[in-house]
């Protein structure tokens, strides 16, 4: 086998190789990228019903129990309290917005963090409202 023959097939062996490699970083990327775009919508689904207990509870038994006054409980403190819990500021959802895999990777950790703000907050809230009505005369 002449050299010029030689050359010519590791030319085509190195062109192979490149665009097998060019494929595959292209179809992992994509793979990563389609599984930041689930993760991302399974932590949105997770915020939205973590804030549906929420908005629940403070619309139910919490109101319930702010709409009772210091003459209808034995110990006052347990309204304040509880109004303490109903006037915190809650998150600002931002969603999936994003462009790439890193923005929709930090779209999730923002929304697992809502998430989990809304459950501690739910969590504690029912504690305030359960100590009220407990206190009820």
């Amino acid at each position: 086998m002449s050299k010029a023959a030689v050359a010519i097939i590791a030319v085509v062996v190195v062109a192979i190789i490149v665009v097998a490699g060019v494929f595959g970083f292209r179809a992992y990327s994509d793979a990563q990228y389609n599984n930041a775009v689930a993760a991302c919508a399974a932590a949105s689904e997770n915020v939205r019903n973590a804030t549906n207990d929420y908005n629940n509870l403070v619309n139910g038994d919490a109101s319930e129990a702010a709409a009772l006054t210091k003459k209808d409980v034995k110990d006052a403190s347990t309204l304040d309290a509880l109004n303490k819990e109903l006037s915190v500021e809650l998150p600002v959802y931002e969603g999936c917005v994003a462009d790439d895999t890193a923005g929709f990777k930090s779209a999730t950790a923002k929304l697992n963090e809502q998430a989990d703000w809304y459950k501690a907050y739910t969590q504690s809230l029912q504690k305030a409202v359960d100590a009220v009505n407990a206190s009820k005369k």
